[in-house]
Formats: C-alpha cells, sequence, structure tokens
C-alpha cells in the first residue's frame, strides 16, 4: 500500500482534509471581535455639530457607531467632548466642515441652538446624509416646512430628539386615547413647572470680551446680530426669542407626540397666550445651595416666567372642537371635581377631557388615572397595538443602516413643532391670534405674522 486514499472509494483526500480544517477555521465575524463586536463595515460614521451641551448625550446614544467629526463654535466648552473622542476631526464652521468631509460622514447630529437647527440640518439633507436633531426641529414655522420638505426628498434616515416616544409608559397612553374609553376628547391640558433657566430677561448693554476659542460670529449665524454676553451662551439662549423657542418650544413636543397623532390634531384656527411674571416652578439655584427668586420682570425679548397658551382645532372628521392648553412656570388647570382630595395634581402632567371621562397622566405619558375612578374600575388596559422599539437612539441607527421607520421622523416632528412654534409666537406677543395653515399666515397681526418667516441675517440663507 501506498498510504493514499481516494475518495472515490469511501476514502477521503488530503486535499478535503485540508478543506474541512480551514472551514473549522472560519467563524463569524462578532466571534472573531468579541463580545459586542461590530465589523466597520456595518458602522456608520457620524459627524456631532454644537457637542457641548446636549450633543454630548446624544453621542453617546449612538456609542455603538463611530464619531468620526465634531463640529463646535466653543472649543472650551466643547473640550471634554474633543477629548473622549480623540479619534475625531475638529471644526468650528459647519460649512468647512461638510465641504471636507462629506464623503467621511454618513449621519449628522445637530445639537446647536434652535436658531441654527435649520441652516446645518439642511445642509445635511441636500448632501444626503441621514440626520438626527433636536427638538424643536426648527426656530420658525417657515423654515419647518422647508425642512419636512427636503427631508422627504433626501429619503433618509430622520429623527428628532423626543426620546419618550420609544417609553412603553407613553405609548400605553396613547392606546387607552386610541381604545376611545372616554370618549371624543374636546379639551388637552399639557402642564410643566419649567423653564429651569432664567425667563424674564432684558437685553444686556454690556459687551465683555469673547471668550478664547468662542466664534461668536458662527453662534449668531442666522438670527439678528447682539454683542457676545454671557446672557446668552451657554443654554440661557432659550429663553431669548432671537435664539430660542421659550419653554412651549422647548419642552411640548416632550408630552405632544402621546396625542397629536391619536387626536388626529391636525391645524389649528387660532392661538392665544397670556405672560405673567409669577412663577411657582423651578428656582434658579446659586452655588452655595440657596435659592435665586426671579426678578419680576416682563420684556419683549424673552419668555416670561409663566405662560398660558391656547391652540383652537376645528372638527376633524369625526373628531369634535378640541382646545389644547399649555401652562408653564408653575400654573396648572383646575383640579378635575372627579379627582380624590388627598391625591395631589402632579408637577407636570396631562389631562385628557371627553365626553366619558377623563384620563390623567404623567408628562411624558404613563402612570394613567381614569376619572371618575368608581366608573372605571373594572376598565382593562387596552392590548399593545403601536410598535414598541429598540430605543430611541438605537432605532435612529438602525434605520440609518437599514432603512426601518423611526418613531419621530421629521414628517411626523414637523407637524408638532409647528405648532410649539405657533405657541411660541402666541406667547411672545400675548394677544390673539388667526391661523391660515394653507397660507402658512396669521392674518389678523402683522407683527406676529413677520415672526413666521423672519429675515436671516445678511450672509445666510436656507
Amino acid at each position: 500500500m501506498t498510504g493514499k486514499t481516494n475518495s472515490s472509494s469511501g476514502g477521503v483526500s488530503r486535499r478535503e482534509i485540508a478543506t474541512a480544517a480551514m472551514g473549522s477555521l472560519i467563524v463569524p465575524r462578532h466571534v472573531l471581535g468579541g463580545v459586542g463586536y461590530q465589523a466597520p463595515s456595518d458602522t456608520i460614521r457620524i459627524a456631532g455639530i454644537g457637542v457641548g451641551g446636549m450633543g454630548r448625550r446624544y453621542l453617546q446614544g449612538c456609542a455603538t457607531e463611530r464619531i468620526e467629526v465634531l463640529c463646535d463654535i466653543d472649543h472650551s466648552f466643547a473640550a471634554p467632548v474633543f477629548r473622549k473622542y480623540p479619534q475625531a476631526r475638529v471644526y468650528t464652521d459647519f460649512r468647512q466642515m461638510f465641504d471636507k468631509e462629506e464623503k467621511n460622514i454618513d449621519a449628522v447630529i445637530v445639537a446647536t441652538p434652535d436658531h441654527n437647527h435649520a441652516v446645518v440640518t439642511m445642509q445635511a439633507l441636500k448632501r444626503g446624509k441621514h440626520v438626527y436633531c433636536a427638538k424643536p426641529l426648527t426656530h420658525t414655522v417657515h423654515e419647518v416646512r422647508a425642512i419636512a420638505a427636503a427631508a422627504r426628498e433626501a429619503k433618509v434616515a430622520t429623527q428628532m430628539s423626543v426620546q419618550s416616544c420609544a417609553s412603553d409608559d407613553a405609548l400605553s397612553t396613547t392606546e387607552i386615547l386610541l381604545s376611545e374609553v372616554i370618549g371624543p376628547v374636546h379639551e388637552v391640558h399639557v402642564w410643566t413647572p419649567h423653564p429651569i433657566y432664567p425667563a424674564g430677561q432684558v437685553r444686556p448693554t454690556d459687551a465683555p470680551p469673547v471668550p478664547y476659542a468662542f466664534d461668536w460670529d458662527m453662534w449668531i449665524g442666522p438670527a439678528p446680530y447682539r454683542s457676545y454676553n454671557p446672557a446668552y451662551h451657554p443654554w440661557i439662549w432659550r429663553c431669548w426669542w432671537d435664539f430660542g423657542s421659550g419653554t412651549v418650544g422647548d419642552m411640548i413636543c416632550h408630552s405632544m407626540h402621546v396625542f397629536y397623532n391619536a387626536l388626529e390634531l391636525g391645524t389649528p384656527r387660532a392661538i392665544e397666550a397670556s405672560r405673567t411674571t409669577m412663577y411657582g416652578g423651578y428656582f434658579h439655584m446659586e452655588p452655595d445651595g440657596s435659592e435665586q427668586l426671579p426678578p419680576k420682570i416682563d420684556t419683549p425679548e424673552s419668555e416670561s416666567y409663566s405662560n398660558l397658551i391656547t391652540w383652537r382645532f376645528p372638527e376633524r372628521g369625526r373628531q369634535p372642537e378640541l382646545l389644547m392648553h399649555w401652562y408653564d412656570g408653575g400654573i396648572r388647570p383646575p383640579r378635575p371635581v372627579e379627582m380624590d382630595v388627598v391625591t395631589p395634581m402632579p408637577v407636570e402632567g396631562l389631562l385628557f377631557v371627553g365626553e366619558k371621562g377623563k384620563l390623567v397622566a404623567g408628562y411624558y405619558g404613563g402612570k394613567n388615572r381614569l376619572l371618575p375612578e368608581k366608573k372605571f374600575r373594572d376598565f382593562k388596559t387596552p392590548p399593545k397595538t403601536l410598535r414598541r422599539t429598540i430605543g430611541h437612539y438605537a432605532e435612529w441607527v438602525q434605520a440609518c443602516k437599514t432603512g426601518s421607520p423611526t418613531n419621530v421622523n421629521f414628517d411626523f416632528g414637523s407637524h408638532m413643532t409647528e405648532l410649539a412654534q405657533l405657541g411660541a409666537i402666541a406667547a411672545r406677543c400675548a394677544r390673539p391670534l388667526t391661523w391660515d395653515g394653507e397660507r402658512m399666515a396669521i392674518t389678523n397681526d402683522a407683527e406676529a405674522n413677520s415672526w413666521v418667516n423672519p429675515p436671516y441675517r445678511a450672509g445666510w440663507s436656507l
């Protein structure tokens, strides 16, 4: 015998043995890379724009991906984030970033102040990049419609930062509304103790030097020029109408997603608001731990400490006329007479008034309480018919890779943002306004109508 085998006679050749041995070495990529390994080809490359504040949280939510580029106008403020992602290339001007890095990024996270959301987001959409944007989606009604149209044309994955849209509690509240157990809803009340930042601000008259490594002109962007002052940056910008959208713009989308589609809100026909220096919400905390009472000032340039806003919706198919009321700064709706006297009203929450009963829920949904309790004692929680997700940030990442849906895409987010910005306009002028959604115009107040599509500063465009 020669020692050779012949496969045709039932033996196994050396070549077959070698092939089998090599096959045993071919293992899945995740095994080669260890637990949690993700191949580079399966990883999206992200650019973060405006990363010193909320942007750092958004980046953390996408930690499974590669943070390729970081852009911020205040390099001192953003320095901790730059250090956390040492592999990322750093920029100050988002326009230069896009020009140089367009081929190196797949997706963009936009976490600038409100007044820069649209100009940054539009650049990303025009380049076909997936976009995650802070809420409210834009600073004006005109911008929101332009961004929504651009997103539809781009056909990319989009998500607005309403994290509770992925919450089981919030979706459960929506399912109760859809069950129609309280009948057609004709009033919605939404309240929060915010603002948690100073309000009632008067434009500063001093002009201190711009801090080191801070491009103030880029921070201003398309907004009316104001000299640098720490009264604007960081984070206090939210109360200034030039840069932010007030508490209603900052917070209402966190609750409106619970009921916007369920109640088929659509377009309001009128909005009205009142503002007051009464303040019962959060106090400003001093470094020594003392609480600093805010000054009793009302100014047309920033939001007041407490605001009440009402949107009036006409009949919508089988939905009756509806009033949506917003309260902030510590004021709340009247306590439902059906609620027992020992149960306190939530510090922030939702109250739905239907023809057959009422529903009180937590601000982000959940903690549901049907009234009167005796009537709904035997009520069974509806089945979970709404799609649950793998998580707010994870579903956007997945959408970037597969085209799967997100819960707060720009189409949905734009509708909520438009209502938020109409509320901000009403809070700014504190006058009753009539709204023509088809013409995108406030028809009874020229000054308020000018805020629907205010001009950009010279050199800026959408």
